[in-house]
């Protein structure tokens, strides 16, 4: 069946998807795109981080001891020292946060479905349900190939600054210190850069793999038409029918033997005759449209007479479409064109 979806996914199908909280995203770029924004916040901030660990370090090292039973002052301690760690990481953790649901928003187009937020305990069954053994089995091989590439990563980061780690023996205190975090912090800066590479990847084999669930066959593709444009075909009939009550169309000349003018673009298609034979009124129209038809009637050959009295009594009818009355064909008789070749209805 798979084979048969050759339609591009339409419109219609789209906006159902998306009702239904269908986009294609990558929680891979996600995290990869905010583990990357950390990662950078944290070399603008990572003195910061790095002054305040040693200072709570050093504090009860170089101070005088306090030893008390207080509770009240080891709560006010306890405070003391959660702030001093987390008013620096505040900006790294925020940096992430922010980055990943503008990565996350960016990818889904600004698709916000509250209601998908709610717990859904049939989301605990897939037993029958979801991708196949083929899906699962292809999606479980990009996962070790993910893994693969983020370990190579690492040991290459490790292998290109062995120098530096034999030479961390050397160092006193401070400069370990510093040399261990700028290390560590150009290895999260590889991995960051790896895991973004690999998300933009995961996200287009994901935005693929959506475009293919929505692809359509050639039925269901006419099925969606149909309901967001209408019937293909009752929309040709209403196009032909706007058309001829605007009068540019042909088929209002058809069958017709002659055209009376009368004021404001007043247009009347006569046909049979002539008199005394019966003569109808084929259709009727005025203004623009009347001046339309009567463009395509000379340029159809048909004759044309002026005949504003005539012609405002004959749409003044209550059954216009009826043969007309003796005395209205009398009347025709005397302007009927005499030349036999206009009277052959075109």
């Amino acid at each position: 069946m798979s084979e048969d979806r050759t339609q591009e996914p339409s419109k219609l199908r789209r906006q159902q998807a998306r009702e239904r909280g269908q986009v294609a995203h990558s929680a891979e770029l996600t995290g990869s795109v905010g583990l990357l924004a950390a990662v950078v916040m944290l070399g603008f901030r990572g003195n910061d981080i790095t002054t305040s660990l040693v200072t709570l370090l050093r504090e009860p090292l170089l101070g005088a001891p306090s030893i008390t039973a207080d509770p009240s002052e080891v709560v006010m301690r306890l405070r003391q020292l959660a702030l001093g760690v987390i008013w620096p990481l505040i900006p790294v953790v925020g940096s992430f946060v922010l980055a990943a649901i503008g990565a996350h928003q960016a990818q889904v187009q600004g698709l916000w479905v509250p209601g998908l937020l709610a717990p859904d305990p049939t989301r605990l069954w897939t037993l029958g349900q979801g991708q196949g053994i083929v899906t699962r089995g292809g999606r479980g091989l990009w996962s070790l190939i993910k893994a693969i590439a983020i370990v190579a990563v690492a040991a290459w980061s490790i292998r290109r600054g062995w120098l530096d780690f034999q030479q961390f023996g050397a160092m006193d205190t401070p400069t370990l210190a510093r040399s261990v975090g700028g290390t560590l912090w150009l290895l999260a800066t590889w991995l960051a850069t790896t895991t973004f590479v690999l998300g933009l990847i995961d996200f287009a084999l994901q935005l693929r793999r959506y475009e293919d669930l929505l692809r359509t066959t050639s039925e269901e593709h006419r099925e969606d038409q149909r309901s967001a444009e209408g019937d293909p075909a009752l929309r040709s009939k209403r196009r032909r029918l706007v058309k001829a009550w605007r009068g540019d169309s042909p088929e209002l000349l058809t069958g017709a033997s002659l055209v009376l003018t009368g004021p404001s673009g007043l247009t009347l298609v006569l046909a049979g005759g002539p008199p005394p034979r019966s003569v109808s009124l084929r259709s009727a129209v005025q203004g623009a449209s009347g001046l339309h038809l009567r463009m395509a009637a000379e340029a159809a050959k048909l004759p044309q007479i002026a005949a504003p009295d005539l012609a405002r009594r004959l749409i003044g009818r209550r059954a216009p479409a009826l043969p007309l009355p003796a005395e209205a064909l009398a009347e025709l008789a005397s302007i009927w064109p005499t030349d036999r070749a206009s009277d052959r209805p075109v």
